[in-house]
């Protein structure tokens, strides 16, 4: 079966693009995409193979790449292959889910604050860890599934609270945002009910952290990756029908219901996945598709919006590693003081259109 590339302009001044042809199906790919997503793809490798190479000990690029080859020394290899590689390697799996699911939100919601910190779910994440680390004392396995279990109780208690209209603008943001002030009560409470040892230990988790992850934990979250990708993939069509309108989807023959409910469950386990693993690692998912809308020209763009979300992710992680004065920070207070920096730019920036949508 051969591949066939056509010329073609999207309509409305959209951009140049190229229809691809395998048999009887047709891709139409924008120039402009193409060309975000293999620039994305080219930054994110080299940031991820810097972060391999420095740290607290520097390896160089080649002490690396003689590690990876299994050429170099047994030290460099336990550092590249035990400490360095599983934590690169989780955070583009967390950082590509938290992409993934803040592009969904965003496209279910039609909402530029539509993502899961907003919406709630990495508060109910963040109760469910809670209530494994205060409650039980329990084990960084056990906390992980906790967190899981919390985030998808949440994401279904918004869709059950939805359910009779329309789970969609800023009927889903308000039910999210006023999930989040519940939950976040819940959880000062548990805070209050601990021991300091164990509210520290909750505290950090809080903060989000990739430091001690390893091979199981990123295999975990590749795998909801791979799994949320695919049902993304299947959506994409539906997904563009539903921002023509509810009546233009549905004379396209899209169950618009089933849609909105299989996006919004979708979008809840890629944040559950990425949660439980690495922790609330504040304003990912919001960013991440905002950036890859602004690259490719289109709002909805959710393979960039993955690249984008692993390249924060791992950036930001790499910063935290070099750390101030010596010391190593938790990822999370990267990703927080950057994405609360952009959140109020997003704010001022649409308070000046005077929309908030």
């Amino acid at each position: 079966m051969s591949a066939v590339t056509t010329p073609f302009r999207a309509p409305g001044g959209a951009g140049r693009a190229a229809v691809l042809r395998l048999g009887s199906i047709s891709i139409r790919v924008r120039y402009r995409t193409a060309l975000a997503v293999l620039g994305a793809f080219a930054v994110l490798v080299a940031v991820a193979l810097w972060s391999a190479a420095t740290g607290s000990t520097a390896l160089g690029i080649e002490r690396v790449w003689a590690a990876v080859t299994g050429t170099g020394t047994k030290g460099d290899e336990f550092i590249v292959w035990t400490l360095r590689l599983p934590r690169i390697a989780t955070g583009l799996a967390v950082g590509a889910c938290m992409g993934l699911a803040g592009a969904l939100f965003q496209n279910l919601t039609r909402n530029a604050l539509g993502s899961p910190d907003i919406l709630g779910l990495t508060q109910g994440a963040t109760s469910g860890a809670l209530v494994a680390i205060v409650l039980t004392s329990s084990s960084l396995q056990v906390t992980t599934v906790f967190a899981a279990i919390g985030a998808l109780a949440t994401g279904l208690f918004i869709w059950a609270l939805t359910r009779g209209g329309d789970p969609s603008g800023y009927r889903l943001v308000l039910v999210g945002i006023g999930t989040a002030a519940i939950l976040a009560g819940i959880n000062g409470y548990l805070l209050t009910r601990t021991t300091i040892i164990d509210a520290f230990r909750a505290v950090y988790w809080l903060t989000g952290d990739l430091s001690g992850r390893d091979w199981s934990q990123a295999a975990s979250v590749a795998i909801v990756l791979g799994v949320g990708s695919v049902v993304v993939i299947v959506l994409s069509r539906s997904m563009d029908a539903l921002r023509l309108g509810e009546a233009t989807a549905t004379g396209l023959g899209v169950r618009i219901g089933s849609t909105r409910v299989i996006a919004l469950v979708t979008a809840s386990v890629l944040t559950a996945g990425a949660v439980a693993v690495a922790g609330p690692l504040a304003f990912v998912a919001l960013a991440a598709p905002h950036i890859a809308a602004r690259l490719t020209g289109s709002a909805r763009s959710f393979l960039c919006s993955a690249l984008v979300g692993a390249l924060i992710v791992t950036a930001a992680d790499m910063i935290a590693v070099a750390g101030v004065g010596g010391r190593q920070l938790p990822t999370g207070v990267v990703t927080g003081v950057v994405g609360g920096a952009y959140l109020v730019w997003l704010l001022i920036a649409h308070r000046k259109k005077g929309v908030m949508s």
